[in-house]
């Protein structure tokens, strides 16, 4: 019988499929629930702003057309809100597909990958596809440590990536430290940024897009999945000097982010009004989930994000079954050894509400 893993490319047989969480409508069904809330998976509980939702229904309309493949309009929107040059700009179906073509691109088996320790699941699962030595550092009490990547950097490292905000951790780099940390990368090492939760900051932010033109090693990523909730559409961007775009979208498919995608996109970015309200809603919110974890005596590492990772100090098993049992899905970390601590989006103020009190019901059992 064919072994077809040996006909796989790279590192891909060593990989373990995704695994995505349930629907809410399978649990209902399963467990026999008729109200659940989903925690799990870093949405926006807000939902996008209604005129993303219409000129995306309009785009519908004419969707027997192709969509622009250079996302003319859309990168016109970017330039006049941020001033980014449309030639600095390759789409992507959110910031995963733009990770993936820029492995494909620059990783290869003869490079090494400077990486944090929990970096989101994506980085080191492309450098083992691409065969690369992955070099993982570890974080300063969940905090990523610019020091230390750069002491990781060799005269083979093609290329180091870090989430800013961090998942699953939920934190950020100061960002002098950030700025100071992409000068010192060496010119010939790539530096990836992942700002897939970049609009719920808001202690010292910086546009680091802006830094490619200092920096022209960087490359910044960005997504419409999240605070813009535009997660089902699948849509995002990544800024880089101009022949690295240019390199990268050689790669990447013509036609790769749907019309209805980009129209609403383009209504998303011009409605500041609706990404406000998201984000303080958002932060708020996390304020609360700061003070329930101090009261109760839980260890939340401090986020920048719409999620919070908390640390139970105890097998999280029965916690996560009890929660899902009750109706409240919420995303164990198991996957990075991390066998203690729950990832928990941020959602309503009456969905946390009921997580709260689910959560309290099963703290006082234990009491």
């Amino acid at each position: 019988m064919i072994d077809y893993s040996k006909m796989a490319n790279g590192g891909l047989p060593r990989l373990k499929p995704y695994q995505a969480g349930k629907p809410i409508e399978e649990v209902q069904r399963e467990l026999g629930l008729s109200e659940v809330i989903k925690l799990a998976s870093n949405e926006n509980p807000y939902g996008m702003s209604p005129k993303a939702a219409a000129a995306a229904k309009k785009a519908v309309e004419s969707s027997h057309f192709y969509p622009d493949s250079n996302a003319y309009y859309f990168k016109q929107a970017l330039q006049r809100k941020f001033g980014y040059d449309p030639a600095c700009i390759t789409m992507g179906d959110g910031s995963n597909e733009l990770i993936n073509l820029i492995f494909q691109s620059f990783v290869n088996p003869s490079v090494n990958v400077v990486l944090p320790e929990l970096s989101f699941i994506v980085y080191p699962m492309e450098a083992t596809v691409a065969n690369a030595e992955i070099r993982t550092v570890p974080l300063k009490n969940y905090f990523v440590d610019p020091q230390a990547l750069l002491d990781a950097i060799d005269e083979n490292t093609r290329m180091v990536v870090l989430a800013n905000p961090s998942n699953p951790a939920g934190t950020a780099i100061n960002i002098q430290e950030l700025h100071d940390f992409v000068r010192k990368v060496p010119e010939q090492t790539l530096v990836v940024i992942d700002e897939a939760y970049n609009e719920y900051q808001t202690a010292d932010y910086e546009d680091t897009a802006l830094w490619i033109k200092e920096c022209p090693n960087l490359m910044v990523c960005r997504t419409f999945s999240k605070a813009y909730g535009l997660a089902g559409l699948r849509v995002g961007y990544m800024v880089s000097n101009p022949e690295i775009a240019s390199l990268v979208n050689r790669l990447r498919a013509p036609f790769n982010v749907s019309a209805p995608a980009l129209a609403a996109a383009i209504a998303a970015l011009n409605d500041e009004e609706h990404l406000k309200k998201v984000v303080e809603g958002n932060n708020r919110e996390r304020e609360r989930y700061a003070a329930y974890c101090k009261e109760r005596g839980l260890e939340m590492i401090p986020s920048s994000a719409n999620f919070v990772a908390v640390d139970f100090k105890t097998d999280i098993d029965p916690i996560n079954d009890y929660l899902l049992h009750h109706g409240v899905i919420v995303r164990p970390v198991k996957g990075y050894g991390l066998n203690t601590i729950l990832r928990i989006s941020i959602g309503t103020p009456e969905q946390n509400d009921k997580l709260f009190a689910v959560l309290d019901e099963y703290l006082h059992a234990q009491s």
